[in-house]
């Protein structure tokens, strides 16, 4: 019985890391992913040095440090990139709340919901979001309290902040209500796009360290809802395959692995 009850248990938590996980390996980003590159990319600027992008013209009036605002008039689209961590307080309060799963605590989180609805009462376009790292879970915490609404067309995140005690738990309310037989709309209207190996989104440290790059699943973080992209665009080289098969195996991977995080692997040509 108690067999049994592990195998169902082991079943569902392989069902909730694999669900909605496709693996692209080096492959390019294409349109909508490649244009919130682009739009994560600006979002690390001063406000006085962004510029517009493509068709949609950059918004100074309702963009600040942290959030940038653009608005194609031709579509009638309006998009919101969230920044990154890049000061004290990002580092200090704000990853800290989404380790912890209270991002709704957070003033940049709250900011952003708050500079998204702004941006869509302004025009009254359909709205994107997107970001990198916090700037990414900022873009999922939107997604999670707008995509409700029929004018949130979604959210994406690239190598967004991943918590297995936050939102993303196992146990999590948002994972609940995403698993359920009638989910809420917000659930399908995020994109998860991930570099293979990075600690903050994609792999646990711990885990991967001690099972010496062999935990595979186990070790894979998961997000509690939308869709996730996993690519691997870091290059094998020769003499890093040589010490692979050395006792430098395990630190060399983790530090390739710290690599992964950086907004650049996803560049586009």
């Amino acid at each position: 019985m108690r067999l049994e009850c592990v195998k169902t248990l082991t079943n569902i938590f392989l069902f909730s890391i694999n669900q909605m996980n496709t693996q692209f390996g080096n492959e390019q980003l294409q349109d909508n992913d490649k244009l919130a590159y682009d739009f994560s990319q600006q979002s690390y600027k001063k406000p006085g040095n962004r510029t517009n992008v493509g068709d949609y013209e950059y918004d100074p009036s309702l963009s600040n440090a942290d959030t940038a605002v653009w608005h194609n008039k031709t579509a009638k689209k309006t998009h919101v990139s969230n920044r990154g961590s890049t000061t004290a307080y990002d580092w200090l309060v704000s990853d800290a709340q989404i380790a912890t799963g209270t991002e709704d605590r957070g003033s940049r989180f709250k900011r952003a919901v708050d500079t998204t609805k702004r941006a869509h009462e302004k025009y009254g376009y359909n709205v994107s979001t997107s970001g990198h790292s916090l700037g990414g879970k900022t873009s999922a915490y939107t997604t999670e309290m707008l995509g409700n609404e029929q004018w949130y067309d979604g959210g994406t995140g690239f190598n967004q902040g991943n918590s297995s005690l936050g939102r993303d738990a196992f146990w999590s309310k948002q994972r609940r209500e995403c698993n359920s037989k009638n989910p809420p709309a917000y659930c399908n209207k995020q994109t998860n796009i991930k570099e293979r190996g990075d600690y903050i989104s994609n792999t646990n440290v711990a885990c991967d360290f001690i099972t010496f790059g062999l935990g595979g699943n186990l070790c894979r973080k998961s997000d509690a809802f939308g869709n996730t992209k996993t690519y691997d665009h870091r290059k094998s080289k020769r003499w890093m395959n040589a010490l692979s098969l050395t006792p430098f195996r395990t630190p060399l991977r983790m530090f390739t692995n710290g690599k992964a995080h950086s907004l650049e692997n996803f560049a586009t040509k």
